[in-house]
Order: structure tokens, then sequence, then C-alpha cells
């Protein structure tokens, strides 16, 4: 249709129609307006009729007409211009100026309205009016045309769509899809524009609001952040859009869309997690790997691999894989890898073993070839993975010469022993490796393997001296690799500051519950990233073995021992009581049945004691508090003392096992009623750190005193030799010392010392 303004020309020329009907005046306003801007083109008629058969046949971006004119005037012809032409720019110019018509033209609408002056200067100021109804006319254009096109967008996209105005106040058009990717309804935009602010992640709202402001400067903008709080933001979108400006350059309005790209997050994210996680398992620093074409050429090898050879990523990439540097030009193996690689090709999972070179040696590799394939079954890569097992297999080499070594029962245990220390000490690197023996604050060299002098068996040291003696207090492996770094604590022992040790590895051994002593390696070389787990777990297992084998000694030791007792104690009453019976009935004396039964109940004595020794040497792991007075005078009772009296001179009390308690005391009144007769006096008093048992019988020889604590032994004819032995287990079981002197009235003293006080 004629008589709207097309979009402006590349000159940006505006077509003006002046309609006035004064003689010669129009020619003369045209020729002043296109000198004041050169923009401007005008044509000039002198009828309304004529403009509007003018405005017909041809575009025009503004109209000027005056006011009085014959026929028809200036309003007049403005309705005629609005039935047809309703956005057409009109200014009426008229030398007839009164507010009456000025109000009369702008209710007709007249975009302006402008009053004739004398003199040439108001035809800049009639320029210049022309000027700017038509750029604002053309905006405004602009934006219905950008209006329309998003309409139509909108009806056929999921992406939302919209329009705001430049400083964000007035929405001008949002799609229907802003409600459900944003999870806001649209009429919440309506009071306040930038509401959907509040629709966005709290976290991104700052870098949105940072690139509005970006957008109204008349920059372009391309973002990504989370929306729609119902769905607890889990939605992404990207959004992109461009500040729209006038001639002048000014941004009016701002349009752009956003597009829902949750699916291709997930999809990007899926991505990344699987790139990483193939990163993570190609770059592992525990394997070697390599990705191979069908044909064994190389495409890909990890960092760790690349660690073991001296050449460059590109110098391996693209060669055949056999003929790489880690086959050590060995033409043997280079066939092997060949070999590997064609039956990989054909789809083959291929397991191997088998030697490479690396900087510091040849290594043992153990992995595999594996075939990738595509979804017809075509094998496109061959992946290669293996571990380096050198130190696995080293670790294999020292376990069965561990295993051959206690295996070997032709060995004498100490011999079992120091082989086992020359192993762990090979395996360390340490000079010194030794079985010790605990004794109180006595350090004893049992078993020693050395690399020269300085340490023989049987040397005895103060335990304070040693690092053992923080194995032994804590019960635990003791591991200082080097001690100025790791232990600076320990540094005033005299391992260090006189023997010059400076590292340390050492294990408890345990006889049953106690600690008998250590297996410990040591050296006076300090190791720079200390002992690995590795080499403690084979300390461990050596002195686990070690305390077994004690454990097992001593148990052997104890059954031996009871073998004998039994095979030779219980035989003689055995024999009376069979001598005895069969007499009775040869010859009907029944006098010998007594005999019998003086016999068997000698045996019934030797297996109750028997009984409690094997049971008294069980360690004690509850004890409670007893009062030794009370505890004494109640054992006292449980004895046939005849005239034998006891006195108590302690009110101490001690931390025991009640039961083993009373067994120490019975058998210790036992023992002095049997030794020292019916009159004798025994005594029970306290000691610093325990208690004392003493008589003022006939006392026990010094050639004696370690002798009487050995199962079996008696010096009288009625005894059965276990109670001294079972005082002593059950001393053991407790953890405490006895010592074996003459009483001060003469008699035996037996001290009980180490003996945990109960206050």
């Amino acid at each position: 249709m004629s008589g709207v303004a097309a979009a402006p020309p590349a000159t940006g020329t505006i077509r003006v129609l002046h309609v006035d009907d004064e003689p010669g005046l129009g020619d003369l306003v045209a020729t002043f307006l296109e000198r004041t801007n050169d923009r401007l083109a005008v044509e000039t008629v002198a009828s309304a009729g004529e403009g509007l058969d003018l405005l017909a046949d041809a575009e025009f971006d503004c109209v000027v007409s005056d006011y009085d004119m014959a026929g028809r005037n200036g309003i007049d012809f403005l309705e005629a211009i609005r039935a047809e032409w309703p956005d057409l720019p009109f200014i009426l110019y008229t030398g007839k100026g009164s507010e009456e018509v000025a109000s009369e033209a702008i209710t007709a609408g007249a975009t302006d309205y402008l009053q004739k002056e004398t003199g040439t200067d108001h035809y800049a100021v009639l320029a210049n009016r022309i000027v700017n109804v038509v750029e604002r006319e053309r905006a405004r254009s602009s934006v219905d045309e950008t209006q329309r096109l998003f309409s139509e967008l909108a009806n056929s996209a999921d992406d939302v769509l919209w329009l705001f105005s430049h400083d964000w106040e007035d929405v001008v058009f949002m799609s229907e899809s802003y409600e459900e990717v944003y999870g806001e309804p649209r009429s919440t935009l309506h009071d306040d524009a930038s509401a959907f602010l509040d629709a966005i992640h709290p976290d991104d709202r700052e870098r949105v609001r940072r690139a509005m402001a970006r957008l109204s400067a008349g920059e372009s903008i391309d973002i990504e952040y989370r929306v729609n709080e119902s769905e607890e933001y889990g939605r992404h979108v990207w959004v992109k859009a461009d500040p729209i400006t006038d001639a002048a350059g000014s941004v009016t309005h701002i349009g752009g869309f956003t597009r829902d790209v949750t699916d291709r997050k997930a999809r990007e994210f899926e991505l990344a997690s699987a790139q990483r996680q193939y990163e993570a398992m190609f770059e592992d620093p525990n394997i070697l790997a390599a990705v191979l074409a069908p044909d064994g050429t190389v495409r890909d090898v990890n960092r760790t691999a690349m660690e073991y050879i001296d050449a460059d990523f590109d110098a391996i990439v693209g060669r055949p894989f056999s003929e790489t540097p880690w086959w050590g030009d060995d033409d043997a193996l280079e066939r092997d890898v060949e070999e590997w690689v064609e039956r990989a090709a054909a789809g083959e999972y291929v397991p191997f073993e088998t030697e490479v070179v690396s900087s510091d040696g040849r290594r043992v590799v153990s992995g595999v070839f594996r075939p990738v394939t595509d979804d017809e079954g075509e094998v496109t890569e061959i992946v290669v993975s293996d571990q380096d097992i050198t130190d696995r297999r080293g670790r294999e080499r020292v376990l069965r010469e561990m295993y051959e070594v206690i295996a070997d029962r032709d060995r004498s245990f100490d011999e079992q022993v120091r082989a086992l220390l020359e192993l762990g000490r090979q395996q360390l690197g340490v000079d010194y490796g030794t079985l010790s023996r605990v004794r109180g604050d006595e350090y004893v060299f049992e078993v020693v393997d050395a690399d020269g002098g300085g340490i023989d068996e049987g040397d005895v040291v103060p335990v304070s001296a040693t690092n053992c003696e923080i194995a032994v207090e804590r019960r635990e492996t003791l591991a200082i690799g080097d001690v100025e770094r790791d232990a600076p604590e320990e540094t005033d022992r005299a391992g260090f500051s006189e023997w010059g040790i400076t590292c340390y590895l050492g294990a408890p051994v345990f006889d049953d519950e106690d600690v008998y002593g250590t297996f410990c390696f040591y050296g006076s070389e300090p190791r720079a990233e200390g002992f690995s787990e590795w080499e403690v777990t084979l300390v461990e297992l050596m002195s686990r073995w070690v305390s077994y084998e004690l454990q097992r000694q001593q148990t052997n030791d104890r059954l031996d021992r009871f073998a004998s007792i039994v095979s030779h104690d219980l035989r003689n009453p055995l024999n009376v009581a069979q001598g005895s019976i069969e007499l009775a009935e040869e010859t009907g004396d029944l006098d010998r049945l007594a005999d019998a039964r003086r016999a068997l109940d000698r045996m019934t004595a030797l297996i109750d004691d028997l009984l409690v020794l094997a049971r008294s040497g069980v360690a004690v792991d509850d004890p409670s508090t007893f009062d030794l007075g009370a505890t004494a005078e109640r054992s006292w009772a449980n004895v046939p003392t005849g005239d034998a009296r006891l006195r108590v001179e302690t009110d101490r009390t001690v931390r025991a096992d009640g039961t083993r308690l009373e067994q120490l005391f019975e058998n210790l009144f036992r023992n002095a009623v049997e030794h020292g007769g019916t009159g004798v006096t025994v005594t029970v008093g306290g000691l610093d750190d325990g208690f004392y048992v003493a008589d003022d019988g006939a006392g026990i020889p010094a050639d004696d005193r370690e002798a009487v604590f050995e199962a079996g032994f008696s010096t009288a004819s009625q005894g059965t030799g276990f109670g001294l032995s079972i005082v002593r287990e059950v001393v053991d079981a407790h953890g405490w010392q006895v010592h074996t002197t003459d009483g001060p009235a003469g008699g035996a003293r037996f001290e009980f010392t180490g003996v945990a006080s109960g206050e």
C-alpha cells in the first residue's frame, strides 16, 4: 500500500510531501528544507486533493501541510490521511497560530504542530521536526516488525522468545514457553518485568544482572544459567540476546531467546564424566597403557609407560608397537609382541607376562592385549594394559624363602631364627637383625645376625638404651626410618647417641600373653622414605612365627613334663595299688586293701595337682582387688595345718585373680607344714611392691632354691612335688616375680614382687 514509508535507503533520504496553496511559498519551503538538511527530499503541491492523489501513487516519509487552504483545510486533509495511512507522520505547519487550532490538530492525529514565522531561521526548526518524527515512526515500525517476527517464531519454536525495553522496565513480548521453562506464569512479568530473576538459581542471579547491564549498554551477550525453582533449578538454559538501537545508535529495546539445554548439559556431563573416567584409568600411575591401531601402530601411550623409556611421545606415536624401546631390541620378544597384536586384531583377548626395558633395568610386567570393537563387531582399536609386578615377584620370592626356613624341621629353632634374620636384613638393607629377650630392665641379645662384629649373642644391655623398649611398652610394631627426623625425642638413647643406630624396625614377640622380647632390625644409615608397608608386614609375619614357635615350645615342654610326671610319678602308686589288690585276692589279707586305698588316694592327689598346674599358667586378664590378710586366712582354713600357726603382718591389698591367689597361699602353707612340722609358724607380710610368705621351719638348701619350683620336685615323703610348681605358674600368670631366700628366724621365705597394689 502506497503512502507508508519503507525502510530507509542506505542514503537515509527522507521524502517529504509539502502541501500549501500560497503561490511560490511551497517551492521556497522546499528549497530551504533541502538546503538545511541534505537528507530531505521535498515535493510540493498546492491543494489537499493533489496531496491525496500523490500519496496514493508514491511513498512518503512525512507530510507537512498548511492549515488555511481553499477547498479543504489542513485538518480535513489530516483526517483524510488518517483514514488511509494512520501511522504516516503529519506536521501541521500554519501561519494561523492559535491554541484552538493546535488542539484541533492534535486531536485529529497530527504528529506535530509548528507555527510559521518570518525569516528563514524557522526552516531549520521545521527540518529538525521532520527528521525527529520520521525517526520515531521508523523506530516504532521496526519494533512492530520485530514483535511480529517474534510472535511468528514463538508459535513454531520451543525456545523462549522475548523483547524488553532498554531499561528492563517493560516486557514488550514474552512467548508462552516461558512458563514451562522458567516455571513461573507470564503474568508475574506484567507488574515487574524483572520478576524472571526470581526463577533463576540464586548463585547465578548476579551474573545474569551483569549480563543485563551489558545489554543495556549496547553489548550482545551469550550466557548459560539454571532456572525453575519448582524443579530445584534443575533446568539449564542458554540465552543469546542483542540490543536494538535507533538510527542514532541508542538502545531502545533488548531482544533475544532462551533455549532449554538441560538434555545437552546432561549429555555434556556424561561425556565429561566418561572422559574423566577414561583419563583416570588410562593415566593410572599403577599401570602401563597404550592404544594401538588394529595393525599394531601406536596411537596413544600413558605417562607411566613413557617414564620407563628415554624417548619422546611424538617419536613413539605412529610406530609399530613391536619396534618401540620397551622391548629392548630383543628379536624374539618383538616377534611375540607382533603375534599378540595379530591375535588381538582378530578379536582375541590376549593375556601376557614378560620383561620390558626401563631406565633402572629390566622389569617384569603382566597384562593383556584387549580388542575394542564397533557395533558391527569390527576391531577398531587394541588397548594394551599391564602392571609392573617386579616388586610383587620379589615379595613372593622372599615369602617362599621364609616358608622354606620355617618349614625346615631339620634346623633348630635358633638356626631358623638366624636364617629369618639374615633374610630380613637382605630385604631391608640394614646392618643388624636380632631376636631379643627383655627381662625387666635387661635386654638380652639371644640370636643375632649382623655384618661385622660389635654385638654377640648373649650380650646384655639396658633395655632403655634400645628402641625396642618402645615396641615392648606399646606391644606393637615400631618403624623409624630416621631417628632424628621421625623420632627426635628418642635421640638421647644410647642406641642412637653411642652406637649410631639411625633406623629401626621391630615387632614384639609374645610368650603367651606376655612380651618375651622383640624381633627387630636396625642400621646406621637413615632411610629417606622410611620403611614400606610391605617391609613392616614382613617383619610382623616373622615375629608372629617366632611367637608361635616359642609358645609351641612351651606347650610341648609342659606336655613333656606332664607326660614324664604321669609316666613316672603315677606309675609307683599304680604298681602299689595293683600289687596290694593281687595279694589281697591271693591271701585274703584285707589289710592289703588299705595299702591299695592309700596308693589310690596318692594318685588322686597327683591328678588334682596336675589339673591345677595345667590351669595355673593361663594369663590373668581381669584381676580384682583382694585383701592379702583376709585371703591368707581363708586359704589357711582350707589346709590341714595341725598345730601350725598363721601370723598376718600386713594390711596391703593387691590386684589378682582370687582363686589363683588362694591356690598360691594354700600350696605355700601346705609346703611349710609338710617340711617344717606341725608346730611351724607361717608369716604373711608386705613388701614395697609385693608381699612375702615365710616360715620358721627347716628352710630350703641354697642349691635347691630354683629346683623347688620344678614339677615333681619334693623332699617330703608324702608330697606330690607339684605344690611350688603351681606357685610358679600362678606367679607367671600374673606377671610377678618370685625369689626364695632364708627367713630372719631360719626357715624358708618366698618374696613376690611386681605385684600391683589394690589401692
